[in-house]
Order: structure tokens, then sequence, then C-alpha cells
């Protein structure tokens, strides 16, 4: 399972600061996990994650669309983990909040 704390510092740290390969391998991690979970917005992230995967590897980046579909992936996330249990429901929320703060920032872009 990915590290939630990892995959949070890494993105507080500045996502620019990511190589393409880091981050490809850091979204596999996460698409392996939320395939396993049993929930449409699960389904939704998987999909959404694959196409940042893609234009990450596309070798022509395109910053608008990488902080559209960051801010998408943060609200995501967010909504996630209002339907999650345990002690991974508050990680989860401060992944998608990481996330939405990177995008507003400028930082996914």
């Amino acid at each position: 399972m990915p590290q939630f704390d990892s995959t949070i510092k890494h993105i507080k740290d500045g996502v620019k600061g990511f190589t393409v390969q880091a981050a490809v391998k850091n979204i596999e991690g996460w698409e392996a996990t939320l395939e396993k979970v049993e929930l449409p917005a699960a389904k939704a992230i998987v999909k959404d994650l694959e196409n940042l995967k893609k234009h990450l590897q596309s070798g022509k980046i395109n910053g608008e669309q990488i902080k559209k579909l960051v801010l998408k992936l943060g609200k995501e996330t967010v909504a996630i983990a209002g339907k999650s249990e345990g002690k991974n429901a508050e990680k989860i929320k401060a992944l998608g909040e990481a996330l939405s703060q990177a995008a507003e920032s400028g930082e996914a872009a």
C-alpha cells in the first residue's frame, strides 16, 4: 500500500521536485490500492490517476491540464475520505487537501 505520509510530504514539498519516474511509480501504487476499493468514487479516482500518468509521460507536459487533474483528484479524494472508515480516513482527507492546495497554489502545474 502506498504511504500516505510519504505522498503528502512530496506534495507539500512541491511536486516539481518529484521526478516523472517517481510520480508515475507513486501513481501506480495508488492505482493498485484503489482498484481493490469497491466504491464508484474510487473507480473515478483510478481513471483520473491514469489520465494524470499519461500527461506526465507524454513528454510535453501541459501545466494547466495537470493542475485541473490534480485539483479534481484532491476533491475526489476528500469526498472518498468521508465514505471511509477507520484510521486511514483522516490520512485520505489530508491527502486530498494537500492535492487541492498544490493545485490551487500552482505547485501542481
